[in-house]
């Protein structure tokens, strides 16, 4: 729950999971029991869209996760969980897939895959107790807002909280982060440089949890998520359950019959070091599928992309990260019909050398 500067995050571990099995469990099934819950965690996390994951698609992944295990781990905890016969002692199974069986396990059932580069969220949290209104974050944390953070590790959103001292405090009022002034929300913001941001507000409504929140990103109309539920955890989780639906609905690679075709010119490349960086940037994208340098004129690259996505989902990709700044010269098609969109080069390797 610490503040935190910077732009897109690399999420770690998105192909491994960590789950703990009842210890009388014989060897075999005790194995299957933790591949399938590893596989399901697994799943949800590398595809955002835990939605789409039906009861047919997660009994396919049942029957064919254990060929897909890496590696796995087995160790005794001193945690207990629900066995046969009630609470009994526990293991813990540590268990890695191959990506490239996951990622294509999704794309076969027409989901996404949303690759480790994501965006840092900033979440600016208040809840009305009995009339009441508290903002909470770093300095000051709730069991709601620990409780968010939790749940975020399961879709692998990167989350921040501000530190809530006297700085923010004064950039932003309980009054403003309630009535959701996004003005005053994002002037605030500036402090964390962080992708997005996430305002969440709490309140109790005939005996039920209601949690509004609103998703604030630059250049793109606001989202409003409305969740009420019996309790404040149900309705949190079902809030990042539609977050994460979101951002990867934003962000994450499609399977396509014919790959997008676009190019993409990138001026300020001004050496090969520069060249061959960039290079390696548009191939680490998530939608990229293909990358291919096209041209060299005075200064400028143009390079032809095939991607599983949208030039829209590229566009975004590149947003999270400081290695190209947009420029406002695009042209909408090439002579061959293609979206072209036009940046600057400001990474690494843009120095005369």
């Amino acid at each position: 729950m610490l503040s935190s500067l910077g732009h897109a995050v690399q999420v770690s571990n998105l192909y491994s999971s960590v789950v703990q099995v009842p210890s009388s469990l014989e060897g075999s099934q005790m194995l299957q029991r933790a591949f399938n819950e590893a596989i399901d965690d697994v799943l949800i996390r590398v595809s955002g869209q835990q939605q789409g994951l039906s009861d047919s698609v997660l009994r396919k992944a049942h029957q064919a996760a254990s060929s897909w295990v890496a590696q796995h781990s087995v160790q005794d905890v001193v945690d207990l969980v629900e066995g046969a016969g009630g609470l009994e002692s526990a293991k813990e199974i540590n268990v890695t897939f191959y990506k490239e069986s996951v990622d294509g396990f999704l794309f076969d059932n027409q989901l996404p895959v949303w690759s480790s580069n994501r965006p840092s969220i900033l979440v600016w949290l208040i809840e009305d107790q009995n009339g009441q209104r508290q903002m909470f974050g770093a300095n000051k944390p709730s069991q709601a807002l620990s409780g968010l953070f939790e749940g975020a590790k399961h879709f692998g959103l990167p989350v921040y909280a501000p530190l809530l001292d006297s700085t923010d405090l004064n950039a932003l009022s309980a009054g403003a982060l309630w009535g959701f002034f996004e003005d005053d929300i994002q002037a605030a913001s500036q402090r964390y440089q962080t992708d997005i941001v996430l305002a969440v507000r709490l309140s109790q409504y005939h005996g039920e949890s209601v949690v509004d929140s609103m998703l604030l990103s630059p250049n793109q109309s606001s989202n409003l998520i409305s969740v009420t539920k019996p309790t404040t955890q149900e309705a949190m989780s079902e809030v990042l359950v539609r977050l994460s639906s979101l951002l990867s609905d934003r962000y994450a690679s499609v399977q396509m019959s014919t790959p997008y075709e676009m190019f993409v010119k990138v001026n300020g490349v001004k050496n090969y070091t520069a060249m061959s960086t960039l290079r390696q940037y548009l191939s680490s994208i998530g939608v990229v599928n293909q990358v291919q340098l096209n041209s060299i004129v005075n200064g400028g690259v143009g390079f032809d992309l095939k991607l599983n996505g949208t030039p829209e989902k590229f566009a975004n990709s590149v947003a999270l990260n400081t290695v190209l700044t947009k420029s406002l010269s695009d042209a909408p098609y090439d002579s061959m019909q293609r979206s072209v969109l036009q940046y600057q080069y400001t990474g690494k390797g843009n120095i005369n050398d």
